[in-house]
């Protein structure tokens, strides 16, 4: 099982880092999708927030295959750049409980939104994005 470091927790729970979440349908289409609300849950997790119930492509796609990929970049003005790819397995959607309810607060309080559900991620690999590392298996 992979572990996200330190600095990758971070950058995924740096609120005004961009994520983008991709996933596969069983026919092999792709989607992807901005996900603002992904953080890192704890070292083998990831979690984000769903504002339209289990109807979007990413949710299908997610129930249906399971397989994930998870972008956060933060590139400031000149290099080094902070980028990394987790490859991870869907887990559950959560519609009630702890993390539900962490999600849901702080949702309404930022955005004025209710959410449906959290969706929740486990960690298989993560990757290295920045240039100099060329996609580099880092855990």
């Amino acid at each position: 099982m992979a572990k996200m470091s330190k600095e990758v927790i971070s950058l995924f729970q740096d609120a005004g880092v961009p994520k983008m979440v991709a996933t596969v349908d069983k026919n092999g289409v792709l989607n992807v999708t901005p996900k603002t609300s992904m953080t890192a849950v704890d070292e083998e997790t990831l979690a984000f927030a769903d504002l339209y119930g289990r109807t979007t492509r990413t949710f299908k796609n997610l129930e249906e295959t399971k397989k994930v990929a998870i972008v956060a970049v933060k590139i400031p003005i000149a290099p080094p750049f902070t980028t990394y790819q987790v490859k991870g397995t869907f887990q559950k959607y959560h519609t009630s409980g702890p993390l539900f309810e962490q999600f849901a607060k702080a949702l309404k309080a930022a955005m004025g939104v209710d959410i449906t559900g959290v969706g929740t991620v486990k960690v298989d690999a993560v990757y290295s994005q920045a240039p100099q590392d060329k996609g580099k298996l880092i855990s």
